[in-house]
């Protein structure tokens, strides 16, 4: 039998069915098919107990989105962590992070059927995320400073091109998809692109 508990009043049980139910929908059918009725069948609620967690669908879809961006910055450190060299860390890094984006469909492909209505939230969430991005790739920059690995003048500064100048990328993969071409071999190309003109001479 599930245990339920509250916080402060709150089933966080129930919170969180209904954010896993609305993950999965809007990820299938997108934001504007999903209806708050739709949610709370997935979730097996009732409609009354959505509106104790959330005010509205905007409402959750905010937290799904912030859900999946946590999500995937945490599998990304993790990755990261693991690997001892500057290279290797980079390579965990886009290779986790684009094999994330088949898994976090909202966080990536939800711009393409997202009205001005429903753009703040996700805006504020890859704000809060690119800026969590450009500081792995800092890190990552300035550990291969150290090691010899690289010579880079401006840590921030490239990691900041490096992390934006791929978006388009990651939402081409996201959306599109390679079937000529591997995950790690798409993963290898894109990191060969990265360390041209930085790697240590």
């Amino acid at each position: 039998m599930i245990q339920t508990f509250t916080l402060h009043g709150i089933n966080v049980t129930k919170k969180s069915d209904i954010l896993d139910g609305a993950q999965i929908l809007f990820s299938q059918f997108g934001l504007k098919r999903v209806t708050t009725d739709d949610i709370a069948r997935e979730a097996r609620v009732s409609k009354a107990t959505i509106y104790r967690h959330f005010q509205n669908k905007t409402d959750i879809f905010g937290e799904v989105v912030d859900i999946e961006a946590d999500q995937l910055l945490s599998a990304i450190r993790e990755a990261v962590d693991q690997e001892s060299t500057c290279v290797g860390k980079l390579k965990a890094h886009l290779l986790t992070k684009m094999s994330k984006i088949q898994e976090l469909l909202n966080f990536y492909k939800v711009t393409q059927d997202t009205s001005d209505n429903f753009w703040p939230f996700i805006a504020e969430a890859r704000d809060r995320s690119i800026t969590a991005e450009k500081e792995i790739v800092r890190e990552i920059i300035e550990y291969g400073n150290r090691t010899g690995e690289l010579n880079v003048e401006n840590p921030g500064l490239v990691s900041s091109m490096m992390v934006v100048s791929l978006k388009s990328q990651e939402l081409d993969w996201a959306t599109e998809g390679h079937d000529d071409i591997s995950l790690e071999d798409y993963v290898d190309m894109m990191l060969g692109v990265m360390m041209h003109g930085i790697a240590a001479r």
